[in-house]
């Protein structure tokens, strides 16, 4: 075998071979317990399973020799790994990250998270609808549109609810919608976006909204649905919206994020698509209506430049005072939160450089 000594060839057959196919099934049939306990992703879980696949064909070829002693034999075996190698190599021209990422991201799709993560993710960020988050779950499921993407549309519109309208006056409002699409889930309008009664409502009329208005009318993925949902006519960046919900799914369900093609195409003036992109190298979308960000391009034009942003803005507490902050290269911004968080005026943006000189 390979050049093995009698003793070592037989020791192989006895004992190592048996010891290695022995490994590799435990390890195989392990994958899919640890798939259901959520230990490993389901990629992941793939990229294991062609690994074993590859080890099995090694210990595999180590036989072949005894197998190929006859010349018909080696001909089908040569054929074989000439078709296999050409029918991998043709898949694989063929799947490229490029053309993954151009199918788009679907919003109906086999959950790309799991549900006790999905309740993971809102406990930790302290959403307020983190209490009914199995539910929410289960309602977002039920119309066959992925959770993943459903999350991410909730973190990006406000920061799972604790941030901005929706956590000033406890909207319920999923996706920030500005008229609600059953007139009976919601109670009504608050400072120009729909509020409801329950998550339950505001979920299911996100849901209904993504499904009855965008997928069933061939906007099926992010890519399409995104620049009406949220148009660059009201102050949003449709291209760094539609990379930000990529990313974040990508990260939440254990795969490589792959920017959507063709998409640094701008319709507003120049300086906000560059700074627009220099937002997005950071991984941070930019808003050219937050104040922060507001004032950071102000600055900038006034010959004061703060750099590029190094994180989200969040929020701080320090004794007992609550602040909005934006770290960016060269400065750090600020806003007081009054005690009444709706009372708060984001206009009064300060600079850490200015609070230090202050006596």
């Amino acid at each position: 075998m390979l050049g093995l000594s009698p003793a070592a060839a037989r020791w192989w057959r006895e004992r190592g071979e048996p010891r290695a196919l022995a490994a590799l099934i435990a390890l195989a049939l392990s994958l899919p317990p640890l798939v259901l306990l959520e230990i490993i992703t389901p990629y992941k879980a793939a990229r294991a399973a062609l690994a074993l696949t590859w080890v099995a064909g090694i210990l595999l070829s180590l036989r072949l020799p005894g197998l190929l002693r006859r010349e018909g034999r080696r001909i089908i075996a040569l054929a074989a790994v000439l078709a296999a190698t050409l029918a991998g190599a043709l898949s694989l021209g063929l799947v490229t990250p490029q053309a993954r990422a151009a199918d788009g991201l679907t919003f109906k799709s086999a959950p790309r998270i799991s549900q006790s993560s999905f309740v993971s993710i809102l406990q930790r960020a302290g959403s307020p609808a983190a209490p009914e988050a199995d539910a929410i779950y289960t309602a977002i499921t039920s119309y066959g549109l992925d959770p993943a993407v459903a999350l991410a549309f909730f973190q990006h519109e406000s920061s799972f609810c604790l941030a901005g309208a929706c956590a000033n006056n406890n909207l319920h409002n999923w996706g920030m919608l500005r008229r609600p699409v059953k007139a009976d889930r919601s109670t009504g309008t608050v400072g120009g976006f729909a509020r409801y009664a329950s998550w339950d409502d505001g979920v299911r009329d996100w849901c209904e909204l993504i499904l009855f208005r965008y997928v069933n009318r061939g906007l099926e993925t992010v890519e399409k649905a995104i620049p009406i949902y949220a148009p660059s006519s009201d102050n949003n960046v449709p291209s760094a919206y539609i990379n930000t919900i990529r990313r974040v799914v990508a990260a939440w369900s254990g795969r490589r994020f792959e920017p959507a093609p063709d998409l640094h195409t701008y319709t507003g003036s120049l300086d906000q698509a560059l700074v627009s992109e220099m937002f997005g190298s950071a991984g941070i979308t930019y808003h050219p209506n937050w104040a922060f960000h507001t004032y950071m391009l102000d600055q900038a034009r006034l010959g004061r430049p703060l750099g590029a942003p190094m994180d989200d803005s969040r929020v701080i507490t320090v004794g007992g005072k609550r602040y909005a902050v934006q770290v960016f290269a060269q400065d750090t911004l600020y806003t007081p939160i009054a005690d009444e968080e709706s009372d708060t005026d984001w206009t009064d943006v300060r600079r850490l450089s200015e609070l230090l000189t202050t006596p």
